[in-house]
């Protein structure tokens, strides 16, 4: 017998990730038609699904109850479809630039500081991780305070917080890369003392 949907909403409500989950997989269908028509690339209807559904879940708890869940995912749906199509644009718009994929080093160089850039994220704390890595896909800092119940304020504070963060936990990877100094155009060249 399946359950109402006033019955999940408050089970959404009361954070039951099962409740979610029954709910997209009832209406699973209805999230793609509407990631399909608002993405502009077809392979990004279901990214744009997934991503919409990560929100939902640390987010459902905070869901008013005036509007139906359906209309509330289809919204979370459109919203990663525009930043996708946001991404694919920009995208677009860049130059080719020449590939140094083929090098050794430079691969190496890649994956070491992907492994420490994963390292960096998991010392932060979850809503600091999710905070981060929500702005990096796009969303803006009212739409994370919305997400994840908090004020704007504190959403700009724990992002400059994790940014600070990762950019210690980085620093020594990013002083030196290929042999050369690197230089970082928004900090003042450091003195000798």
């Amino acid at each position: 017998m399946p359950t109402s949907e006033t019955t999940l909403l408050v089970l959404m409500q009361s954070g039951d990730l099962l409740a979610l989950d029954r709910f997209v997989r009832e209406s699973s269908q209805k999230l793609m038609a509407v990631a399909r028509r608002q993405c502009h690339l077809a392979a990004d209807a279901e990214d744009a699904v997934q991503q919409a559904l990560l929100v939902a879940s640390t987010a459902m708890t905070g869901i008013r109850g005036d509007g139906a869940p359906l209309a509330w995912l289809s919204t979370l749906v459109a919203r990663s479809c525009y930043r996708l199509n946001a991404v694919a644009a920009r995208a677009d718009a860049l130059p080719e630039a020449p590939c140094a994929c083929d090098d050794p080093a430079v691969v190496a160089e890649r994956r070491e500081l992907a492994a420490r850039l994963g390292d960096a994220l998991m010392t932060l704390s979850r809503t600091d991780r999710v905070a981060f890595l929500l702005s990096v896909e796009g969303f803006t800092s009212v739409e994370i305070a919305e997400h994840l119940a908090l004020s704007h304020d504190a959403v700009r504070s724990r992002l400059k917080r994790a940014r600070q963060h990762l950019r210690v936990a980085l620093d020594d990877t990013l002083e030196v890369v290929g042999g050369t100094e690197a230089h970082d155009a928004s900090r003042p060249p450091q003195r000798d003392r």
